[in-house]
């Protein structure tokens, strides 16, 4: 059984490839904490539009008056990113951040990984297999 077939599999392995990237590079932020001119850097979030990528489109039906209906002319503004205080050697790296951003990547990781191993054993049950 291929679980890649399921988008809900699809989905959790895509999101585990990002974080464990995410962690490299945080892990490389770390390691250049004392480099002079060295910037800290971070994976930008993945988006759900890509996510839902390849998947069949679906539209919104609003069945009763009473429904909200949904403008096609929505536009999210992006956030820029906060330009870090460089330090006297021009090294941008905050230890405090990055570690707190690697505590919250392995907290993801876990959350996901737990929801995965969830759903398969939701699936081998219904086969099955225990």
């Amino acid at each position: 059984m291929d679980l890649m077939g399921i988008p809900l599999f699809d989905a959790l392995v895509k999101r585990m490839t990002w974080l464990g990237s995410r962690q490299t590079v945080l892990a490389e932020n770390v390691a250049n904490a004392n480099t002079p001119g060295y910037v800290a850097r971070d994976l930008p979030p993945p988006d759900f539009k890509s996510l839902l990528q390849g998947q069949k489109p679906f539209t919104l039906t609003t069945t009763q008056p009473n429904h909200i209906a949904i403008s096609s002319n929505v536009n999210a503004q992006a956030q820029p990113e906060s330009v870090p205080d460089r330090g006297i050697d021009g090294n941008g790296v905050s230890l405090e951040e990055e570690m707190m951003k690697v505590s919250e990547t392995a907290n993801d990781f876990a959350l996901t990984t737990t929801v995965y191993r969830a759903n398969l054993n939701i699936i081998k049950t219904v086969i099955g297999n225990s």
